[in-house]
C-alpha cells in the first residue's frame, strides 16, 4: 500500500485566533499547534493526522459516510442497528472482549449514529495508540455480525426507541421533522420503529454493512500526542488489506417548497409544554446559511438574545427558550423551539413571530452583530478543546469536502452584514415556509384550536413585530489587557492567600487562548432546611440579574460580547460561579464577575422572575425519566437531611422566601475569607493576582457560621410514582463515605468494575440479559457523605428481574474477591478516563475547587491516578461490606404504563 501526501503541508491552525488578537505561538516550543497531514490511501480511505501535546491522550475516529438519509423507507434504523453491533465481535474477538481489551488500555470506545454518518471512536492514553488503532481497524474489517447476538441487541434498541418516546424534547423533534417535511428522509423517525427493528435480519445488517463500510466511504481522523510517522506507518500496517468495491449512493429525494403553514398539537404525561417552530432553510454551506447561523444567534442564543430578553426576562412567557440554525449537505431547517406553560401558548407564538418580523424591518445593532460572530468563534474555538472532539470535527468537514471548511466557515460568518441579516429573515422566515408544533400536558390538551386560530394569533404577532421598539445599545467593551510573551509550557497549580483574603488556585496552561475562571464559596445547600429549600439557587440566579452598576441585560450581553457567559454550579456543600472566556478579554470578564458577586441589588422583581423560572424547571424534572427517579432516590436515603433535599428548591419553600431573606443568605456566605477563586488556562498568575487583589480590595470578611451537623442514618426505604411512559427508570443504592475518607478510592475502583461500557451492570444486565438500554453505577462523595447508586431504564413488567439483577452484583463484591485481572483493568480504565476528563480547563477548575473546598490538598488532584493504583482486591471487599448493606437499601422509581 502507498501512501499519497497532498503536494502541500495541509495546516487547521486555527485562523480566527490570529482575527482575535492573539499572539503566534513559538516555533521552537515543543506544545506548539501541528499541521494536520491529511493521507488519500491507495484503496480510497482518507486519513487525518494531527498532533496535540497539551494531555497525554489520543482519539481515534472511524467516520463512516453512511446514516439515516441513506436507507430506504423499509430499512429505517438500521444504520444504528449496525453500529450498535459493531462492538458485538470480529473475527479474532469474540462478544465483549472489544470494549475489556479497551478498559484495559484506559479508555473507552463509543459510537454514534445521525442523519448523514455513522462514527464509532475511541479515546485513551497516548501510550496505547498503536494497539487502539489496531482495535478499530479490527472492528472495521472483521466484524462479525452474529444472529443470536443481534436478537439480544434488538432488544436493547427497542429500550434505546422506548426511552426516545419518554424524552418529550426528543419526541417533539421528531414530530417536527415529520409535520415540517413530506419527503425527505429527514423526515422518519431516526431510529426506525420497534416492529422494524425487531424484523431485521443478519442478512439485512450485512449487505448494509458490505454496501457502505467501504474505504472510498471512510475517514480515519486520529488526533493527540502522537508522532505523525509513527501513526502513517501504523495505518499502514492495519489497514493495509482494507478493500471493498464502491458503490453508489442512492440521491436524496429534494423536498418541495412548503407553500402553506403547518400545525400539529400533540398530548402526554409531561408536565409543561413544549413549542418548537421549523423553516425551510438552505443547506450549511449555503452562503445564505452563514447569515442565518448569525441570525439564531441574535434571535434567540444565550440570556441577552432577543427572544430571552422579551419572552423570558420581559413578558415572563417562557421557561426557556432559544433558535438554531441546523444546516446539512442538502438541506436546513431554522428552529426555535421554547418550554413554557400552554395558557401562555398564543401570547409565546405572537411575540416570537413579532421579533421575527423586527429582523425583517429593522437593523440588528452593530453591538449584536460582534457579539453573535464572537460567539459563534468562541464555541468553535471550545469544541476542540478535547482531542475527541477535536477528531470529530476534522472528520465532519472532511465529509463535507474539506476538512478546512471550518476556517472558511468562520470567514464567511465573518464576512455577515446587517443586510444580510433582513435580507435571510425576509427570505427564509415566513409565515407559509413554518411548521409549528405544540407537544401539550393531557390536561391542557384543546381540541378547539386549529390551523386557522394558530395563523390569526401569529398575524397580530408580525403586525406588532413592524412596530419600532426601543432597546438598550451598549458601547464596545475595549480591553485594556496586553498579551504578554509567555512560555507555551505548562505550570503546575499554585494555591496561595491574597491580600484581599481569598484562596487563589492558579494553573497556566498557554495551548489555546482560553482562560477558564471559577469563584466558589463553601455553604448553601448543606445549611439548607425544607422550609427554605431552593434559597441558593434563587441567590445565586437573582445576583446575575443586575447590580450596583450594570443591569441584568447588560451583564449578559457584555459577557456574551466577550465570547463566554456566567454559568452557575451550585453543590452539596458549596456553590460558585464559573465563566469561559478568550484570554485577552479575562481582565474585563473579572470585572463584570466582581460585580455580579459584590454588588447585587436583588430587585423584587426579578426575584420574582427567577422564581417562576425555577418552578418551571422543577416541573420540567419531573418529565426526566433519568433525572427524576434519581431525585426520589436522594429524597428516600437522606430523609430530613440537606442532602436529600431538590437542589432547584421545593415549590412551597420558593414561593415562600422573601427579598430580606435571600439579601440574609447572601451576606452570610459572601464574604471574601469564605472565597475561593480558580483559574487555569492562558494567564500570567502574577498579574491575574494583582487584578483580583484590587478587585476585591474592599469586598468585606467576616467567619461564617458552620453548618449544623444532621446525622445521616441508613435505613431501608423506596419512594415511587405511576407515570403513563414506555419504561420503567429505578434508581437504587446505598450510603458510604465522605470525600475525605480514603474509602473513596476503592470504592471509584469498584463503581469502574461494575459500571461503564463492560463493566458487570452492562454486560449482565445488558449485554447478557438485554434488560436495559441505560444501566450504570456511581459512587459520589461529599462533605458529610456520599452514595453509591446505580440506574436502569427497563420494560415496565422487567422492574423486579433488574432490581435483582443490580442487587445480585452488588452481593458479589462482598462475598466475592475480585480478580487481579479486573482490578488492573479498572484501575487503568479509571486513570485513563481521568486524563481524558481534565483535558478541558474547566474541569480542571471544578476539580480544583472540589478538592480544596471538602478537605483535601489541590494535589491530590495529580495524585489521584497514583491513590488508585494502589488500591487492592482486600479493600474493594471490605467498602463492599461496610457500605452494601441492602437493609439499608433506598430506591426510587418511576414506573412506566403504556
Amino acid at each position: 500500500m502507498t501512501l499519497r501526501f497532498s503536494t502541500k503541508t495541509i495546516f487547521s491552525i486555527l485562523i480566527f485566533i490570529t482575527l482575535l488578537g492573539c499572539q503566534k505561538m513559538s516555533e521552537q516550543d515543543s506544545m506548539r499547534p501541528s499541521p494536520v497531514t491529511k493521507v488519500v490511501v491507495d484503496n480510497g480511505m482518507t486519513v487525518l493526522v494531527k498532533e496535540i501535546h497539551s494531555a497525554p491522550v489520543v482519539a481515534i475516529d472511524t467516520w463512516v459516510n453512511v446514516g439515516y438519509f441513506d436507507e430506504p423507507d423499509s430499512l429505517t434504523g438500521i444504520s444504528h442497528l449496525l453500529e450498535h453491533m459493531f462492538f458485538k465481535g470480529t473475527k479474532k474477538r469474540k462478544v465483549g472482549q472489544l470494549r475489556e481489551e479497551t478498559r484495559k488500555l484506559g479508555g473507552y470506545l463509543n459510537g454514534g449514529t445521525i442523519y448523514e454518518y455513522t462514527h464509532y471512536y475511541t479515546v485513551l492514553p497516548q501510550r496505547f495508540a498503536d494497539q487502539g488503532l489496531e482495535l478499530q481497524s479490527d472492528v472495521l474489517l472483521n466484524s462479525v455480525i452474529d444472529s443470536a447476538e443481534l436478537e439480544k441487541e434488538k432488544k436493547v434498541v427497542i429500550q434505546e426507541i422506548k426511552r426516545k418516546l419518554d424524552s418529550p424534547d426528543a419526541l417533539a423533534w421528531e414530530k417536527l421533522m415529520e409535520l415540517a417535511f413530506k419527503k425527505h428522509p429527514i423526515r422518519r423517525w431516526r431510529m426506525g420503529t420497534q416492529e422494524q427493528n425487531a424484523n431485521f435480519s443478519t442478512k439485512d445488517l450485512k449487505n448494509h454493512y458490505l454496501s457502505f463500510y467501504r474505504p472510498d466511504n471512510i475517514i480515519l481522523s486520529i488526533v493527540g500526542d502522537i508522532k505523525t510517522e509513527e501513526i502513517l506507518k501504523a495505518v499502514k500496517d492495519y489497514y493495509g488489506d482494507f478493500a471493498r468495491e464502491s458503490t453508489e449512493k442512492k440521491p436524496i429525494p429534494a423536498e418541495p417548497a412548503q407553500k402553506e403553514f403547518r400545525y400539529l398539537q400533540m398530548k402526554g404525561d409531561i408536565t409543561q409544554t413544549y413549542l418548537k417552530i421549523g423553516f425551510h432553510i438552505p443547506k450549511r454551506l449555503d452562503q445564505d446559511f452563514f447569515a442565518l447561523d448569525v441570525l439564531s444567534h441574535i434571535l434567540g442564543h444565550g440570556r441577552s438574545s432577543r427572544l430571552s430578553q422579551v419572552l423570558k426576562e420581559r413578558e415572563k412567557l417562557v421557561s426557556s427558550i432559544e433558535s438554531e440554525a441546523f444546516g446539512l449537505k442538502d438541506m436546513g431547517v431554522f428552529i426555535v423551539e421554547a418550554e413554557l406553560e400552554a395558557e401562555d401558548l398564543r401570547k409565546a407564538e405572537a411575540a416570537i413571530f413579532g421579533e421575527i418580523e423586527r429582523l425583517k424591518v429593522s437593523n440588528v445593532s452593530d453591538f449584536e452583530l460582534t457579539k453573535a460572530k464572537n460567539v459563534i468563534k468562541f464555541s468553535y474555538l471550545s469544541s476542540i478543546e478535547t482531542v475527541r472532539e477535536y477528531a470529530e470535527n476534522l472528520a465532519f468537514y472532511e465529509s463535507y469536502g474539506d476538512f478546512r471548511l471550518a476556517e472558511k466557515y468562520l470567514e464567511n460568518v465573518e464576512k455577515v452584514t446587517k443586510e444580510d441579516i433582513k435580507r435571510v429573515a425576509s427570505l427564509y422566515l415566513t409565515l407559509e415556509g413554518a411548521s409549528l408544533l405544540e407537544y401539550r400536558p393531557n390536561r391542557d390538551f384543546d381540541e378547539r384550536t386549529t390551523v386557522a386560530t394558530i395563523k390569526d394569533v401569529i398575524k397580530e404577532g408580525l403586525a406588532k413585530g413592524v412596530e419600532e421598539v426601543e432597546g438598550e445599545e451598549l458601547a464596545f467593551v475595549k480591553s485594556d489587557q496586553k498579551k504578554t510573551d509567555i512560555s507555551l509550557k505548562e505550570k503546575e497549580a499554585r494555591r496561595e492567600k491574597l491580600s484581599c483574603g481569598a484562596t487563589l488556585i492558579a494553573k497556566e496552561n498557554h495551548f489555546l487562548p482560553l482562560v477558564s475562571l471559577g469563584v466558589y464559596f463553601k455553604g448553601g445547600q448543606i445549611c439548607e432546611s425544607e422550609g427554605n429549600c431552593g434559597i441558593t439557587q434563587l441567590t445565586l440566579r437573582t445576583s446575575l440579574k443586575g447590580t450596583q452598576n450594570r443591569s441584568a441585560f447588560e451583564i449578559s450581553n457584555l459577557m456574551e460580547m466577550l465570547g463566554g457567559s456566567v454559568e452557575l454550579e451550585i453543590k452539596a456543600d458549596y456553590f460558585g460561579y464559573q465563566t469561559k472566556l478568550l484570554s485577552q478579554n479575562l481582565a474585563d470578564g473579572l470585572r463584570i464577575m466582581s460585580d455580579v458577586i459584590q454588588n447585587p441589588i436583588f430587585e423584587q422583581e426579578e426575584l420574582e422572575k427567577e422564581k417562576d423560572i425555577l418552578l418551571a424547571e422543577i416541573q420540567k424534572n419531573k418529565d426526566s425519566m433519568r433525572d427524576y427517579p434519581i431525585d426520589l432516590f436522594y429524597q428516600a436515603i437522606f430523609p430530613h437531611h440537606p442532602y436529600g433535599l431538590n437542589s432547584l428548591g421545593e415549590p412551597k419553600a420558593l414561593n415562600g422566601l422573601t427579598r430580606a431573606e435571600i439579601v440574609d443568605w447572601y451576606d452570610r456566605f459572601f464574604v471574601s475569607n469564605n472565597m475561593l477563586i480558580v483559574a487555569v488556562g492562558d494567564f500570567d498568575s502574577e498579574k491575574l493576582k494583582e487584578e483580583l487583589n484590587q478587585e476585591f480590595s474592599d469586598f468585606k470578611k467576616r467567619e461564617i457560621p458552620a453548618p449544623e451537623i444532621i446525622e445521616v442514618k441508613r435505613r431501608e426505604s423506596m419512594l415511587a410514582e405511576d407515570r403513563a411512559k414506555a419504561q420503567t427508570a429505578q434508581a437504587l443504592g446505598f450510603v458510604t463515605c465522605s470525600y475525605q475518607d480514603d474509602d473513596l478510592y476503592p470504592l471509584k475502583v469498584l463503581q469502574a468494575i461494575a459500571s461503564g461500557s463492560g463493566g458487570r451492570f452492562f454486560t449482565e444486565l445488558r449485554d447478557k440479559r438485554s434488560l436495559a438500554y441505560t444501566v450504570y453505577g456511581y459512587n459520589d462523595a461529599w462533605g458529610k457523605a456520599g452514595v453509591f447508586y446505580a440506574y436502569i431504564a427497563t420494560s415496565p413488567e422487567k422492574e423486579e428481574a433488574a432490581r435483582e439483577g443490580l442487587l445480585n452484583e452488588f452481593s458479589k463484591f462482598k462475598t466475592t474477591p475480585v480478580d487481579e485481572d479486573e482490578l488492573e483493568t479498572a484501575k487503568r480504565y479509571i486513570t485513563g478516563m481521568y486524563q481524558i476528563h481534565l483535558e478541558t480547563s474547566s474541569a480542571l477548575v471544578k476539580q480544583y475547587a472540589k478538592a480544596e473546598l471538602l478537605g483535601r490538598r489541590i494535589e491530590e488532584v495529580e495524585e489521584y491516578p497514583q491513590k488508585i493504583n494502589q488500591v487492592t482486591e482486600e479493600q474493594i471487599m471490605e467498602v463492599a461490606n461496610r457500605y452494601l448493606d441492602q437493609k439499608s437499601l433506598a430506591v426510587g422509581v418511576i414506573r412506566g404504563r403504556e
